[in-house]
């Protein structure tokens, strides 16, 4: 085992984690944020059908599960399908935060909840969160974690919507923004996906992804959750 490694294992000391997500990019980008903060990702799932098994076979100490799935059933639902079986803490991850999403979580027994794009504070508070409840909680108990989700962000300033009255083109590194670029980045700020951002900018979502690199290249950052924190910071 190389040093590297070592100190890969090393750091991952907080807890293991499974993460279902059905963008490639946004997995990666995710699996990425959670090793820095010491969190171990033993699978990335883009299937609702493959996580049972691996649910069974990893034991996972968190789920961190998306709610806008591209199949038949969304992240809330199988959310109620898993938990009939395994008590593992479930993180929701959404680009929607909607009166009627929420009510849809109150409904299972969510561990959390992080509107995307989110920064890697408001993650590792929301995880922090979600570690520390025990297993098998209650459905009921879910508000609690919300709220106190909810008070730990506002805590080190961090809500989710901190960025919506926030100017970045005012932000060192973006004023070089293509137009088309300025369009892709509004959106993603609106908690957009890429394939809807595609969809309402008329172009492919191909497209979109080689527009996201060129932002990522022009402010020196390499994910979306850098270029999140860059932005809040900013």
């Amino acid at each position: 085992m190389s040093e590297q490694q070592e100190q890969q294992q090393q750091q991952a000391s907080r807890g293991r984690a499974i993460i279902v997500e059905d963008e490639w990019i946004v997995a990666r980008d995710l699996q990425q944020l959670l090793e820095e903060i010491g969190i171990e990702v033993v699978r990335l799932v883009r299937r609702p059908e493959d996580l049972e098994p691996l649910l069974t076979e990893q034991r996972p100490d968190l789920l961190l599960l998306d709610i806008d799935l591209d199949a038949e059933i969304d992240g809330i639902q199988l959310a109620s399908q898993i938990q009939r079986r395994h008590d593992c803490p479930v993180l929701f991850v959404s680009g929607h935060a909607e009166p009627t999403t929420l009510a849809r979580l109150r409904k299972v027994a969510a561990s959390g909840f992080v509107v995307k794009p989110f920064t890697r504070v408001q993650l590792e508070a929301a995880i922090e969160v979600a570690l520390s409840r025990p297993r098998a909680a209650k459905t009921e108990e879910a508000q609690t974690a919300l709220r106190e989700i909810a008070r730990v962000l506002a805590d080190v300033g961090a809500l989710p919507n901190a960025t919506a009255s926030h100017d970045w083109r005012r932000v060192p590194g973006l004023e070089d923004l293509s137009p088309r670029e300025a369009e892709v980045l509004d959106a993603l700020l609106a908690h957009r996906r890429p394939p809807q951002i595609a969809k309402d900018l008329g172009i492919s979502p191909h497209t979109v992804r080689n527009h996201l690199k060129s932002i990522y290249a022009k402010c020196g950052v390499r994910s979306q959750t850098e270029l999140l924190q860059l932005i809040v910071e900013g």
